[in-house]
């Protein structure tokens, strides 16, 4: 079992109870590697990464604009996992009063989350509509989360470790870690307004790229906790996904073994480029070579189904214009006997 830590700076590899701003700051000895930074280095280049990074490129953070999608989520996520966060309830329909505009401000000042009264009976109905659900998963981890157990539970905690590949600090924020006797459960939290029916919720698993998040988070348990790969613990990851529209349902689910083996590659391709950049201290941008832009299957299946569906184009004759071939047809010259 691992001690957790509390302190705003990482000085050695654990688990740590420390604010999400000194997180989002790179609280490492060194400069780390995050999921959002690993993530911009194959995604987009190295170039973005160091852009991005706190300590490789220290900025004025952005002040971040008001969204009631993001702030019902924050809240559902602090009262289905009981943490203390403070959450304030604004008692108006909107924000179009001064006064309401000042309750934000001031709250958001002192770290809450401001809710409206509608907003904040949404994310009560929300972690009702989870735990009368989550209660009955045949996963003793996720049915934690409306009855607790006896298994060990960190909540909104970092995880930074020192990663073989170059020796370099590494870290993630865990939403919740579960460890029980033969297994540890990492649980990633996520709302939206979107659908989460089972096929859309694969689709969205996959289109924001979660099996990144997936193999990266993997790779700092398997780092904190060896018993993993002496096969004496089970290591398992699990996204709940749920509606912020009524009836609030929910989708859990986790990556199968081929986007995990994808999302291994990618982290792995990650931490070598991390690895490379920082021994060379160059990070490059995009290619400079003109490129060929390579068009998607579905363009063609797009306007051939319009040629052949769409009454506009029907009986429009011949166009006497050929289309330009870049390389013609030339006929094979025929060779004369010997």
């Amino acid at each position: 079992m691992i001690e957790l830590i509390n302190s705003e700076t990482v000085t050695v590899p654990g688990l740590y109870r420390q604010h999400e701003v000194s997180y989002h700051g790179d609280p490492c000895p060194l400069p780390s590697l995050s999921r959002s930074i690993a993530l911009k280095l194959v995604e987009e280049s190295p170039r973005h990464a160091f852009t991005a990074h706190p300590r490789l490129n220290p900025q004025e953070p952005e002040e971040e604009k008001n969204d009631a999608t993001r702030e019902i989520g924050s809240a559902a996520h602090a009262l289905l996992l009981r943490q203390p966060t403070e959450i304030c309830v604004i008692d108006a329909k909107d924000y179009r009063t001064k006064k309401a505009q000042e309750e934000r401000t001031e709250a958001q000042a002192r770290g809450a989350i401001p809710l409206l009264t509608k907003d904040y009976a949404t994310a009560v109905a929300m972690v009702e509509k989870a735990r009368a659900d989550l209660a009955f998963s045949d996963h003793a981890a996720i049915r934690a989360l409306a009855e607790p157990d006896d298994s060990v539970i960190y909540n909104e905690v970092t995880a930074a470790w020192i990663d073989r590949c170059g020796d370099h600090w590494a870290r993630i924020r865990l939403d919740r870690l579960s460890v029980s006797r033969d297994r540890i459960t990492v649980i990633d939290y996520k709302t939206t307004k979107l659908s989460v029916e089972p096929m859309a919720a694969a689709r969205a698993i996959y289109n924001n790229i979660y099996h990144f998040q997936d193999g990266f988070y993997r790779r700092g348990i398997r780092a904190l906790f060896p018993a993993i790969d002496r096969h004496e613990l089970k290591l398992d990851f699990l996204f709940i996904l749920q509606e912020q529209e009524p009836p609030h349902e929910i989708t859990v689910a986790r990556v199968d073994p081929a986007g995990r083996l994808i999302g291994e590659k990618m982290v792995s391709t990650a931490f070598l480029l991390w690895r490379k950049c920082m021994a060379e201290n160059h990070w490059p941008g995009y290619p400079n070579e003109i490129v060929t832009a390579e068009m998607p299957a579905y363009v063609d299946t797009r306007w051939t189904s319009r040629e052949i569906e769409d009454p506009r184009l029907q009986g429009l004759g011949f166009d006497p214009m050929p289309f330009f071939e870049t390389n013609p047809y030339q006929p094979k010259q025929i060779t004369e006997p010997c």
